[in-house]
């Protein structure tokens, strides 16, 4: 049993790490902020910068379900109408349901995580689940580094088709597939801007990573008297 846990616990840890990655960085304003700016989302739809920052505020209140819908009206090219339509709000009820998923799975992950950390320490004691776990720590993350390296050569060749088939791996209709001359959701969210995420996403979840290391290094060991 105590073994399986130490087997367990990094593997599971990078995987929590990852989806926390994916929330931290799907829930940071200042992101969205810096990525208006750089594609000039604003202008492109005819929006003013501070509406369609209210409306990114809006949409990320509704994906942690401190919303309940998405009806909102904003000027757009002079005129007040409805920023999303039927289709994109059917849309988000389905990226709702992954994303709340993923939040719950995470959530639930973290919670086995730190009890499979309290039960070996209780048995071995820290200094020794320490040792075991950084020891373990190599192996796991040359898994880790095979798949990342894979993914990353993926996105970075072709990340429309990882981008498409994600869509096709994780949504049962077609709602996703948005026309850019009448969806202002598409235009907020274009490829580059969710290359921008991924890329941030996967930096965040190497810091993540390397702060596990060093979680489980001991210092102390190797510094001279």
């Amino acid at each position: 049993m105590k073994k399986l846990i130490y087997n367990l616990i990094l593997p599971l840890s990078f995987l929590v790490i990852f989806m926390w990655s994916v929330i931290g960085v799907s829930q940071n304003r200042a992101f969205y902020d810096k990525q208006y700016q750089h594609n000039g989302t604003a202008e492109h739809i005819g929006i003013r910068h501070q509406d369609l920052m209210s409306v990114t505020d809006n949409l990320l209140s509704y994906m942690v379900k401190q919303r309940p819908d998405l009806e909102m009206q904003y000027g757009v090219k002079g005129e007040i109408r409805e920023i999303f339509d039927e289709r994109e709000k059917l849309h988000m009820i389905d990226v709702l349901d992954l994303y709340m998923g993923v939040i719950y799975v995470a959530a639930a992950l973290t919670a086995v995580i730190g009890a499979g950390l309290v039960y070996v320490i209780k048995k071995d004691g820290w200094a020794t689940a320490r040792r075991v776990l950084n020891r373990k720590y190599l192996g796991a993350a040359i898994g880790l580094g095979i798949f990342a390296l894979v993914f990353g050569v993926v996105i970075a060749t072709n990340f429309q088709w990882f981008w498409t088939n994600f869509h096709y791996v994780f949504f049962t209709n077609d709602l996703w597939m948005l026309d850019p001359r009448i969806s202002i959701m598409i235009n907020m969210f274009p490829l580059n801007f969710f290359y921008a995420m991924v890329t941030q996403i996967l930096i965040v979840f190497v810091i993540g990573c390397v702060a596990v290391k060093l979680l489980f290094t001991d210092f102390k060991k190797n510094t001279k008297a």
